[in-house]
């Protein structure tokens, strides 16, 4: 999976602005990428608290669809609540935040996303609006995992929300509204 920032490094190597040593680096970027991409794919059917990192993580990479120099600060909530779907699943939802360093057009980053993220096995992606027309990306993966990162209208700042795939909860580990 390329993210912006390996694409945008990709662009400069086609038009010959960067030396061998950068393309190395690169390289190695894209496969420590990938290989973390891969290590974090939630799988259904796990614990609740391997299910809540995984999706923790996952919701961090995806965070980064908008690339770091434009990002001031992401604050990931630790806790989140546990949802129960109709067929009697539990997922864990959580959310983070994210500030720019002034107004982002997402448009570009949607796009590059939905084709990198889409192009995963297991995973689905598609740009969508808001009801009052602010653009969201939204990442559906294993388990019924889903990420929805929405932007807000002045665009300055976004909003992740996440839902894990379906884990197990023990009889007792759950205890008060937050997890």
């Amino acid at each position: 999976m390329f993210l912006p920032s390996v694409v945008l490094a990709a662009a400069l190597v086609i038009c010959g602005c960067s030396t061998e040593k950068e393309e190395k680096e690169e390289k190695e970027e894209q496969v420590e990428m990938t290989e973390q991409v891969e290590m974090t794919e939630p799988i259904a059917g796990v614990a609740l608290a391997e299910a809540k990192e995984q999706t923790q993580e996952t919701a961090l990479e995806v965070a980064k669809v908008i690339p770091q120099p434009l990002v001031a600060s992401v604050v990931q909530n630790p806790k989140g609540s546990i949802l129960t779907s109709s067929d009697g699943t539990h997922h864990w939802a959580g959310h983070l935040d994210i500030v720019f360093t002034g107004p982002v057009d997402s448009e570009p980053y949607f796009e590059t996303a939905v084709e990198d993220w889409g192009g995963c096995d297991g995973w689905t992606a598609e740009r969508d609006e808001m009801p009052d027309g602010s653009p969201q990306l939204v990442i559906t993966g294993p388990g019924g995992s889903v990420y929805l990162l929405s932007m807000a209208l002045d665009r300055r700042s976004a909003h992740l929300s996440s839902m894990s795939p379906s884990a197990d909860i023990e009889p007792g580990e759950v205890r008060g509204p937050s997890y």
